[in-house]
């Protein structure tokens, strides 16, 4: 007969359940999730230090195109207007390709409204794009209409120009849609925007109310400064509706193109293209001379504070299209500046701090201005 098995209390004792108490494991949850917050801002930068590598690398890229587009045409890239009042005086100074008038009925190819952007796409590896927009290159842009319409409204070019190319999108960018749908002259047309615009010059648009303190912006979720620098000064007339600007881009830049020995002030100390915030100005069609220019005659990193980006969309486009004078300054979503491709290629960012005439000083081609790269 077997005997019952005793086992000793103390071997009994020996079987422990292997894991982790509620508090222990409430403690290793909480380390993870300190470590998780320590290492999330690092993370943010880096992938923001990311993002700023690659719009600097898209302004050097579209700085080195013009300069390769002023090589083989001898002028920086031309836009070429979209109405009959950019060329007010021409016919007293005739002056550019074609003698000086776009008019068809001159023999000229018509008031397109193709823009610089447009007229660089061969130089940036998109040939294939360009000739697909070719359609757009003649006829007067203005009136348009959404069965037929003409320059670069055309019809037959409305799939081509709402294709968002990589270039012209800044990474730091995350609140312009894409295409957007509210652009100026292109309402309910989806069309791509641009990040990166022809710098006019210092230029004031239409009006000195582009100076109230009260209409500049302090909304800090854009980057903009909480107390932007006031102009002395209201700067150079208005030009972008007449055929020359002090800068090296602009709307009708076509009746005067600029020569690079047309840079007196030196173009390592001269604005070529800078940043831009679509989703702040409904002028940012990429394609279109109205959408790819802005003046450094508003200053830097100016946004509406009345308009922030969670905004609806009606809203802010009737502000934009009510008062769309005040948009027109170079901005950008990264924290406490923009960057600028200067006319040698090179490309710097430049602080939302700049001292105002010096930051007039680098936007003109021949003002004579003692400033250089703060």
């Amino acid at each position: 007969m077997n005997k019952p098995s005793h086992r000793p209390p103390a071997h009994r004792s020996a079987r422990r359940r292997f894991g982790f108490t509620l508090v222990e494991l409430l403690v290793v949850i909480a380390i993870i999730g300190m470590l998780v917050a320590l290492l999330l801002p690092a993370v943010q930068s880096a992938r923001e230090a990311a993002r700023r590598m690659s719009c600097q690398n898209n302004l050097k890229n579209l700085a080195l195109a013009c300069l390769n587009y002023e090589s083989a045409n001898k002028h920086l890239p031309i836009s070429i207007p979209q109405w009959k009042d950019d060329e007010r005086d021409l016919y007293h100074r005739p002056v550019g390709p074609d003698g000086g008038s776009l008019d068809i009925g001159k023999g000229g190819p018509g008031y397109s409204g193709k823009g610089w952007i447009t007229e660089l796409l061969p130089y940036i590896e998109e040939q294939p794009l360009y000739d697909a927009m070719s359609p757009g290159f003649t006829g007067n842009f203005y009136p348009q209409s959404n069965l037929f319409g003409k320059g670069m409204y055309n019809k037959d070019i409305r799939d081509d120009i709402q294709k968002q190319l990589p270039l012209i999108t800044c990474p730091s960018d995350g609140i312009s849609p894409r295409p957007s749908l509210v652009q100026f002259y292109f309402r309910g047309l989806p069309v791509a925007t641009t990040n990166y615009k022809g710098c006019i010059g210092d230029s004031i648009i239409d009006t000195t109310e582009s100076y109230d303190p009260g209409t500049l912006a302090t909304n800090s979720d854009f980057g903009a400064v909480s107390d932007p620098p006031q102009p002395t000064d209201i700067g150079s007339a208005d030009c972008h509706n007449t055929v020359d600007c002090n800068g090296l881009i602009w709307r009708a830049s076509y009746f005067r193109p600029v020569k690079l020995a047309k840079i007196t002030d030196g173009q390592s100390k001269t604005f070529l293209i800078g940043e831009a915030v679509p989703a702040q100005d409904d002028h940012s069609a990429a394609f279109f001379s109205d959408g790819d220019w802005a003046t450094c005659g508003i200053p830097l990193n100016v946004l509406d504070f009345d308009v922030p980006p969670t905004q609806a969309d009606d809203y802010r486009e009737s502000v934009f299209y009510i008062e769309w004078y005040r948009y027109r300054g170079f901005k950008s979503l990264h924290p406490g500046g923009a960057f600028f491709a200067m006319a040698d290629g090179s490309v710097h960012f430049i602080s939302d701090g700049i001292e105002t005439p010096v930051y007039r000083g680098l936007a003109t081609r021949n003002g004579e201005e003692a400033v250089s790269l703060p």
